[in-house]
């Protein structure tokens, strides 16, 4: 697990074994405890509206519709209950018609002689934004928190909090809403997904509403957002599902109660110190507040009613909001699953086919890559365990190889020694440029920086990369942060600042120093023989060896024969390349000798 490096997130956490909370209920009638006034429905795409019935109503008739502000009806569906009961109710889902953007509208469902009914509904686009701490991560808490919240006003944009619980909670859930963004209310809003849906609000139709439903808590790993059935399906799952049950082996609820009370004293009396100090000293460094106050006490007990344990968010939180219609999912997590990041990808792919098929739908699904971090504390003492690269490695091979699945490279973003960065704007608006692109058609997003094509290995062990999405190809920088310095844009890097790392057949890694040639065509090399690693590289009918190409070339004397390569292949370390995009080039490895000559 990742130890939590600044001050804590998560919310006050209550226990119900109710179905659905009461503010959507009416007699027989309940409705789904995520429809609620000032909601945005999802455009041109059947409309889910679903809730549950009094047992002894299985099988009544549920009506929804659509109507305007006049009365008008727009869209009339019904359907009948489930006589099949689920947790002693029967479950009931309407299918609207496909609307186009629009309202303010009136939502009416009827059972019965029982009603419920919701005003101010908008009709256009829906994300869903996933995950843990830094998905979490609130606006009012991020970097230029006063600047955004004074600017966030627009009654187009609108989100709901999923209640951040382990088990259901009827009052959480009957005190939660859908709101508009306002600097009154925004702040507890994700950073992240607000960044997103505003840039979605400037680069859309004017007119088109976007939601955004939160369903996050701080510290969760992949396992809490799968079933156990999945899980279960996997070595890599049942490994999760039994370190939990040998923490909870031979336990009371007594000593459960009792161990997350002290847990919560603790916690809460640390934070409290850490926001003290940081109000008094801004700057003071992580480091300092560990000397005086002690590391952060995380994480948690784990108990059969916590959201950390497997499973628990998935069914208290994420199943209390499927099928609600979607545009697509965001995902911003991985840091907790650090210790056991050889297993993150085949549980990734895992996690995106259970959540698509909970919709029915193959639904685009974005990932933020992981950025630059690392525990200074254990930097010092024992180096860098080289888990992160291996995280980030996992992130992007599920969007090379997923249908519908893509990732943004944050490796220019980060601070270390924090896991939790301020700077949410840079996350935010990459995912708003990958939707844009890749789900809304606007090829002008900026969304690709330096792709590996090719590579070829020449005579005294100079290798040679070619990079695709290269104009403007330069180095800028070195870590998180230093973009800002004297360090001026450059074709040339020494080893220790390059990134790029070559090792021989003893495996073992030496900087290496790179120099970038600019406009090069495949066809300048000659005879010489290229290894293709991109094999999509005639994407949009445009041959490689027409495509404006960069080139790299590395090299140090303490390789003379490199047969492996890497780069920005640290928790935290040099990633200066970039584009004209002002875009970075994510973190790869190479094996130099399996690729086919081309």
């Amino acid at each position: 697990m990742v130890t939590a490096t600044g001050t804590g997130l998560g919310s006050e956490m209550t226990a119900s074994s109710e179905p659905f909370g009461n503010r959507g209920s009416s007699g027989v009638l309940r409705v789904a405890p995520v429809f609620a006034s000032h909601m945005v429905l999802q455009r041109n795409k059947p409309i889910a509206v679903f809730g549950a019935l009094d047992a002894d109503c299985a099988g009544l008739e549920v009506t929804a519709e659509i109507r305007d502000f006049d009365g008008t009806t727009l869209a009339r569906s019904h359907a009948y209950s489930a006589k099949e009961l689920r947790h002693g109710l029967s479950p009931w889902r309407v299918m609207l018609p496909a609307q186009s953007e629009g309202g303010p509208y009136i939502l009416r469902v009827t059972a019965g002689n029982d009603f419920v009914e919701y005003d101010d509904v908008l009709i256009g686009e829906v994300w869903l934004a996933g995950g843990q701490d830094n998905m979490e991560l609130e606006l009012r808490d991020s970097a230029h928190a006063e600047e955004s919240l004074e600017d966030c006003a627009d009654p187009l944009l609108r989100f709901y909090n999923v209640p951040e619980t382990g088990v259901i909670s009827r009052d959480a859930e009957s005190a939660s809403s859908w709101r508009e963004s306002s600097s009154e209310n925004s702040g507890v809003m994700s950073a992240v997904a607000y960044y997103f849906a505003r840039r979605l609000r400037d680069k859309l139709d004017s007119d088109v509403p976007v939601g955004i439903i939160d369903c996050y808590v701080g510290g969760t790993s992949i396992s809490c957002w799968m079933s156990e059935d999945a899980l279960n399906s996997s070595e890599a799952g049942r490994g999760y599902l039994n370190r939990y049950r040998r923490a909870i082996s031979g336990k009371t609820q007594g000593q459960f109660d009792l161990e997350t009370s002290q847990w919560q004293g603790e916690f809460n009396r640390w934070n409290a110190k850490v926001l003290a100090a940081r109000e008094a000293d801004p700057g003071i460094a992580q480091n300092e507040l560990d000397q005086q106050y002690g590391e952060c006490p995380w994480p948690p007990p784990v108990t059969p009613s916590s959201p950390y344990r497997p499973a628990g968010p998935f069914h208290a939180m994420l199943e209390r909001i499927v099928p609600y219609s979607l545009a697509g999912f965001l995902w911003y997590q991985g840091e907790e699953d650090e210790q056991y990041c050889g297993s993150y990808r085949e549980l990734l792919g895992m996690m995106i086919g259970e959540w698509r098929a909970l919709w029915s739908e193959n639904l685009p699904f974005l990932i933020v890559q992981l950025p630059q971090w690392i525990d200074a504390h254990a930097a010092k003492d024992d180096g860098d365990p080289l888990r992160w690269p291996m995280l980030r490695e996992a992130q992007w091979d599920a969007a090379q190889s997923i249908d519908n699945v893509y990732a943004i490279c944050t490796i220019d973003c980060g601070e270390c020694d924090n896991v939790h960065p301020a700077d949410k704007r840079t996350p935010g608006e990459r995912l708003g440029d990958c939707a844009l692109h890749n789900v809304y058609g606007m090829e002008d997003a900026p969304v690709r920086g330096p792709k590996l094509l090719g590579f070829r290995v020449g005579e005294r062990g100079r290798v040679r990369l070619m990079f695709r999405h290269a104009h403007g190809l330069h180095f800028a920088g070195t870590t998180p942060g230093s973009q800002d310095d004297d360090d001026l844009p450059s074709l040339v890097r020494m080893p220790d600042r390059s990134g790029f790392e070559l090792a021989g057949a003893d495996g073992v890694f030496h900087p290496a120093t790179a120099a970038i040639f600019v406009d090069c065509d495949i066809d300048d090399f000659g005879d010489s023989k290229v290894s293709v690693v991109d094999y999509n590289a005639t994407e949009f009918g445009i041959p490689i060896n027409s495509r404006s190409i960069g080139t790299i070339t590395l090299a140090t004397p303490e390789v003379p024969d490199p047969v492996t390569l890497r780069y920005a292949w640290r928790s935290w370390g040099p990633a200066p390349l970039f584009n004209d995009e002002h875009l970075p080039a994510p973190p790869f490895r190479l094996d130099l000798t399996e690729h086919d000559e081309d």
